[in-house]
Parts: C-alpha cells; sequence; structure tokens
C-alpha cells in the first residue's frame, strides 16, 4: 500500500504538468502510451526499464533518450499509469534506489 502523502490528485497534477522541475514518468508500455497518450511533459519508462534508467543509463544516454536532464536522487519523481498498480512499484524501485521525493 502507497503511503496517502506519496499519492497526487488529479488537481495536484494539474499544477505539476508545467513545472520543468518534477519528472513525470508514465510507466505503462510504448503500445498503452501510443493508443491512448500521455500527461503533457512526462516521459515515458516503461515499468521493468525504470531501474536501468535510474541507475545504469549515463547522463548522456538518458537525456539523449528522454531529451531531459537525469534526474538526481534528491528530484520529485512522479509515477504513473493506468491503475496505479506499475506506478506503485515503481515508487518502490525508486525508494529502493535512494531516490527520496
Amino acid at each position: 500500500m502507497v503511503d496517502p502523502k506519496r499519492v497526487l490528485s488529479y488537481e495536484d497534477m494539474l499544477k505539476v504538468i508545467h513545472q520543468p522541475e518534477k519528472v513525470i514518468i508514465d510507466v505503462r508500455s510504448p503500445e498503452e502510451v501510443k493508443s491512448t497518450g500521455k500527461i503533457p511533459s512526462s516521459i515515458n519508462i516503461p515499468l521493468h526499464h525504470v531501474q536501468d534508467a535510474l541507475i545504469t543509463m549515463s547522463e548522456e544516454e538518458f537525456k539523449k533518450q528522454f531529451q531531459r536532464p537525469k534526474p538526481s536522487s534528491s528530484d520529485e519523481l512522479i509515477f504513473y499509469c493506468q491503475s496505479g498498480r506499475r506506478s506503485s512499484e515503481a515508487l518502490d524501485k525508486a525508494l529502493k534506489l535512494g531516490y527520496t521525493k
């Protein structure tokens, strides 16, 4: 179960989608994103690639693939998916990797 303090409401998301310092990560598959669209300013990192993207990928690789700087462990990450299950898993992985926000 995700700590309710770590869950954003729809209204909260409307406020952050245009804040470039927030890193909004869509953890759905590329096919899902293609068929339904995505939140503006979000990047697509499927759940099974989250750990590699955050830890293994170099700064240069990350920027080349996602057109934004690689987040540091103190940057605010916001994960989303269709139902919340995958985003909860992504949050758990990020917390275990040392991301705090």
